[in-house]
């Protein structure tokens, strides 16, 4: 037998036979209720033919018939399909607080939240929400603050929404997809590739369209889904079974199934810090998806005053934290040292970009720094201890 043809076959008998009993059963409790008043009368009937003692039986029959109609029959159909199916409700956003919110203004940055994952922001206007009352948003707790995105286009290469997916989505104990690869095609739809791990690992391959959703999250649309190398999604629908029938999603991960779709939710698909906002609109370009949230992209300035900077994270208002310094009335600008590419920020490495880079007091008190890209610094400490008799000013010329 071809090895393909075996694996399939394998999966079918490993992933396929579940889904159908569910769907059998679902089917057949329906199918039974209907069968038995037609079954009765057609058995009362056969009775009062042959003999009139029956006919006191009779009125036994009628006295179930509201059984096989009461109103359960309905209410069983919800309980019946799960909870990640048929338009999964959207999980509410990440808690934060509304206490004195940091309002943040970004163009060109490339913002690095994980290892290996990095968002392309060509624009966001927002804020920062502290997560607890009592704690300002801090640089070094990813967790002490959630980015609120009022407005803005932000793009996320395949490469980073791979990592993202094998990394941190699907990196948990008995997940049900891994190895998972996603590229682009020249019709500008997404092909996702890697492993069903059912009780024998199945590859995968499934072509799929974008789409927002009303609720501001993003349908990731099926149009095509090969197991072991052959098409099986006629043969799913042949059977009655979906995709959401054999994968299931740990809760929180940002991932729905619903029918053959999968539903991703950038909310809850980013490590901390996490953001808050609704997607409008979404497409594929080269090898990006490209996102828009909320009111649309956020072009020209509303916030920066300084309007000679191209690349820029701009925080204004409320209290923010970083290192050992915490800033009242916030009035920062952090600024692109290179403006030729955008600009590079890891969080993880702030710190590192802040002592190689330099800063500027503003006559209304707000501070100014420029730093070099996080790209740049790979593989070089930008302060040790030997540095600690050098001045600021020896270590960085302001150009």
């Amino acid at each position: 037998m071809n090895p393909r043809v075996g694996a399939l076959v394998v999966a079918l008998v490993a992933g396929i036979p579940a889904a159908c009993f569910w769907h059998s059963k679902s089917a057949s409790a329906p199918a039974a209720s209907p069968a038995s008043p037609a079954t009765a009368a057609a058995d009362a009937g056969r009775p009062a033919a042959a003999s009139t003692p029956s006919s006191p039986e009779a009125p036994a029959k009628p006295a179930l018939e509201p059984a096989a109609k009461a109103p359960p029959e309905p209410a069983t159909k919800p309980e019946a399909v799960d909870s990640d199916t048929d338009n999964p409700p959207r999980t509410p956003p990440p808690p934060a607080s509304s206490r004195a919110p940091v309002r943040v203004e970004m163009k060109n940055v490339n913002l690095h939240v994980a290892e290996g994952v990095v968002l392309r922001i060509v624009s966001l206007r927002g804020a920062l929400l502290r997560t607890a009352d009592s704690r300002p948003p801090w640089f070094d707790i990813r967790d002490s603050f959630v980015i609120r995105i009022d407005a803005g286009e932000i793009a996320m290469s395949t490469a980073s929404l791979t990592a993202l997916m094998n990394h941190y989505v699907f990196a948990y104990r008995k997940a049900p997809i891994k190895d998972l690869e996603i590229t682009t095609d020249e019709k500008g739809r997404l092909a996702e590739e890697g492993v069903l791990d059912k009780a024998v690992d199945v590859p995968f391959k499934v072509k799929a369209v974008v789409m927002p959703t009303p609720d501001g999250r993003i349908r990731v649309h099926a149009k095509s889904i090969k197991a072991a190398g052959l098409p099986v999604k006629g043969l799913m629908g042949l059977l009655g079974i979906e995709m959401d029938d054999m994968v299931k999603i740990q809760a929180g991960r940002g991932i729905a199934v619903d029918d053959n779709d999968f539903l991703l939710d950038p909310q809850w698909m980013l490590p901390p810090p996490r953001i808050r906002g609704d997607v409008t609109s979404v497409r594929v370009a080269g090898d990006e998806v490209i996102q828009v949230f909320g009111a649309g992209p956020a072009p020209g300035r509303r916030l920066m005053p300084y309007a000679s900077y191209r690349n820029y994270m701009y925080f204004r208002g409320g209290n923010l934290r970083f290192g050992k310094l915490t800033m009242a009335d916030t009035d920062l600008a952090l600024i692109d040292q290179d403006p030729k590419d955008p600009f590079d920020f890891d969080l993880d490495r702030y710190n590192d970009q802040l002592v190689a880079g330099y800063s500027k007091n503003t006559p209304i008190k707000g501070l100014k720094t420029f730093m070099p890209d996080a790209d740049d610094m790979r593989g070089k400490t930008a302060y040790t201890s030997s540095d600690a008799s050098v001045t600021p000013s020896k270590r960085n010329v302001d150009r």
